[in-house]
């Protein structure tokens, strides 16, 4: 290739050699609102999508609860720096005289009078699927040849008319590797998608499937940390949250008024969910000075950060939270589950590797003063919560509620006609193309 797309990937590959990089333009944009360049750039005809991998190590410490710190300060990092990389591009194309911006790597949604819905405004997802890095796994997390579904996504739309690199194959990926894997439907502690029955996404014409999901909430729960404990009670996520009616089994998915209402009950009286939510948008949905990412180290620039003292690391953790306003954060350590992505690694081998660790981590409860502290069984786990029972004043839980508040309501409420109408002419056509699909396969007997 060469032009403007030879030299835009060769700007991000001098950024980071092991970045991925692809382009699609306006022919392979078609698709759910959220893949519509255009609502985040007027006028947007293409973009480049850039997916860098997580870092190894830090992953096989977090799913063997050896410690959350390193993958955490992964993903801080990580996602600061595939929005970098994404910035610099951008900042290069309006050099050269088009238009183009950097996405939000995470947190950014349309207004919507449901506060939960968490529809994209860009679906770095879908945008990677379409500049063929990689095709949706069953978890729905997209998944490359390099390094499987544990990659940070960033990127660029642009007003420049750039040629799509290569058509990816549709279903390749799905079927060698994925219809023999769905480690990530046991990796999820709530069942939030099924094992065996699929659902599909119209992307230029053609279906992609995923695992269904049954319920969204039952994500929103586990992954915003309000429930740690996994269905079979063999192991929980780093979160020190239970559900105490979903201990001994989750609601009926369908029942979407019951499962969102335990969700929220839990999430007001836990006293530290606004809190998380706010770091992660300040964290994903702009850039962040080096002077305040520097509080963090990196998981490779100190070998030692799981042994790190405990006083240590809340010195670290008050010091970076007070640098980007968050109040009396307790614990640095926000993202507590995501394993749906953090197992899939690039081969069947390394994803069984990682779910191994994961059983093999079993359960972490918080202690009273903060840390994580292991038990060895389920009965021994109970007995640790019982012993290091959570308190939460109302004073703190109402500081954490305003800022909830502050963040989903500031951010997310209200309504876009606009993309309703769109959301709706995209069921419409996905649904005609699922019926064409079954009436081609053969009748069954």
């Amino acid at each position: 290739m060469v032009g403007i797309e030879a030299d835009i990937k060769q700007l991000a590959k001098a950024q980071r050699r092991d970045l991925l990089v692809g382009i699609a333009g306006s022919d392979r944009l078609s698709g759910p609102p959220s893949l519509d360049p255009t609502y985040t750039l007027p006028g947007a005809r293409s973009i480049i999508s850039l997916a860098l991998p997580m870092d190894v190590p830090a992953i096989y410490d977090f799913l063997s609860k050896k410690s959350a710190d390193p993958h955490n300060a992964d993903q801080l990092h990580g996602n600061q720096e595939v929005f970098r990389i994404a910035t610099r591009i951008a900042d290069y194309l309006l050099r050269r005289g088009h238009g183009a911006k950097a996405a939000p790597v995470n947190m950014d949604y349309r207004r919507s009078p449901d506060l939960l819905s968490f529809h994209p405004a860009f679906s770095h997802r879908l945008g990677a699927i379409a500049s063929g890095l990689g095709g949706q796994g069953w978890s729905g997390n997209v998944v490359t040849q390099e390094y499987g579904g544990a990659v940070y996504l960033g990127t660029v739309v642009t007003d420049a008319a750039l040629r799509s690199d290569p058509k990816p194959g549709s279903l390749e990926l799905y079927d060698d590797r994925c219809s023999q894997c769905k480690m990530c439907e046991k990796t999820c502690p709530v069942g939030m998608f099924e094992r065996e029955r699929e659902e599909w996404v119209l992307l230029n014409g053609e279906l992609y499937p995923r695992g269904e999901r049954v319920n969204i909430d039952l994500c929103t729960a586990s992954c915003f940390g309000m429930h740690a404990l996994s269905r079979d009670k063999k192991w929980t996520t780093w979160s020190p949250h239970w559900i105490r009616s979903w201990v001994d089994g989750v609601p009926d998915p369908r029942n979407k008024l019951a499962v969102r209402r335990e969700f929220l009950r839990k999430a007001a009286a836990a006293g530290d969910s606004g809190r998380r939510t706010y770091l992660i948008q300040q964290s994903t949905r702009q850039p962040i000075g080096e002077d305040i990412l520097d509080i963090v180290p990196r998981p490779r620039d100190d070998v030692d950060y799981q042994d790190r003292h405990a006083n240590e690391r809340k010195r670290i953790e008050a010091k970076f939270a007070k640098a980007i306003g968050i109040p009396e954060l307790r614990n640095i350590n926000v993202l507590t589950c995501g394993q749906c992505s953090l197992v899939c690694g690039p081969t069947l081998k390394e994803r069984a590797k990682r779910y191994k660790l994961l059983l093999r981590g079993g359960y972490v409860v918080a202690g009273s003063d903060g840390r994580m502290l292991h038990a060895q069984s389920y009965d021994e786990a109970v007995r640790l919560r019982a012993a290091h029972k959570q308190r939460t004043g109302r004073a703190e839980r109402w500081r954490d509620q305003k800022l909830t508040l502050r963040s989903f309501v500031g951010s997310y409420l209200g309504l876009e006609p606009a993309s309703m109408a769109k959301g709706m002419i995209y069921e419409a056509k996905r649904r005609r193309a699922i019926r064409k699909r079954r009436a081609t396969l053969p009748q069954r007997k």
